[in-house]
């Protein structure tokens, strides 16, 4: 697991269903995005513990006299309180758990962005997920070692795909079901799994990734991960390739964000 910066306490969870009127009290919640609604609401997508992905209307969240728009902050746990019919209830109150939030700047910064985009377009509404709102929050204080960032984006999404049941195969060669060897190379087909180029073939999308990458990532010797180059890069590029696969036609704009950051 990621090192944990603070404890979520175990009262932040109490809900309460009234026939069809659902009041849902001290749900502790992170905010993946927020936009304007009308003239000075907000509607807020949060992944909570107990509920997943849920949306939600903010009234009055919006402007200088606005007493809640201070604590509509992203990256930052919460106290959520909502209630209301329907697919869009409304925020009763909001407030900042007692957890001191990470410190997120720069690429960190961005990362967070990413994985917010992320688990907004993976997850489906009201899909009770406890262990990926814990790996969202372990990942976000993780996210302050700027040594680690790479690595800990890489063990991010490894997890949510398994988490949400699209886990790698990284153990035996999809065709043959013989075990990985550290010395070969292998393509991964989306969907199946790695496969042994036995012979030089023309080029393809399928992203390449060594044997002994593959070993590592399955033993989840991160460190040596992260000390490797090579080994990075076919992660990276392995990555972007299956998530790109479950996303579909969906485009992560969070992504050009690094660009200027690279660039520069």
């Amino acid at each position: 697991m990621l090192e944990l910066s603070g404890t979520i306490p175990a009262h932040y969870s109490l809900f309460t269903i009234h026939y069809s009127l659902m009041q849902v009290s001290s749900q502790i919640a992170y905010i993946l995005h927020k936009r304007d609604y009308r003239e000075t609401s907000s509607i807020i997508d949060v992944l909570t513990k107990d509920y997943g992905r849920v949306s939600l209307m903010v009234r009055g969240g919006r402007g200088p006299k606005s007493r809640i728009a201070a604590n509509l902050l992203l990256f930052t746990p919460l106290v959520v309180s909502w209630q209301g019919r329907g697919s869009l209830p409304y925020v009763k109150s909001i407030e900042r758990a007692e957890l001191k939030a990470p410190q997120l700047k720069s690429r960190a910064l961005l990362s967070a962005m990413y994985i917010n985009e992320l688990l907004t377009y993976l997850l489906h509404s009201h899909d009770e997920q406890a262990a990926v709102f814990e790996h969202y929050h372990h990942c976000l204080y993780a996210l302050q070692d700027p040594l680690q960032l790479e690595i800990t984006l890489r063990r991010f999404e490894l997890k949510l795909l398994e988490l949400l049941g699209f886990g790698l195969n990284l153990v035996s060669e999809a065709d043959s079901a013989e075990l990985i060897a550290a010395d070969a190379r292998y393509r991964y087909h989306p969907e199946h799994g790695p496969v042994r180029i036995r012979e030089a073939t023309a080029s393809t999308r399928l992203p390449e990734i060594s044997g002994a990458c593959l070993q590592a990532l399955a033993a989840e010797s991160y460190d040596l991960l992260s000390q490797n180059p090579r080994y990075m890069a076919e992660l990276k590029s392995l990555m972007r390739f299956v998530i790109a696969h479950h996303l579909g036609n969906k485009t992560l704009k969070s992504r050009d964000l690094f660009r200027p950051l690279v660039a520069s």
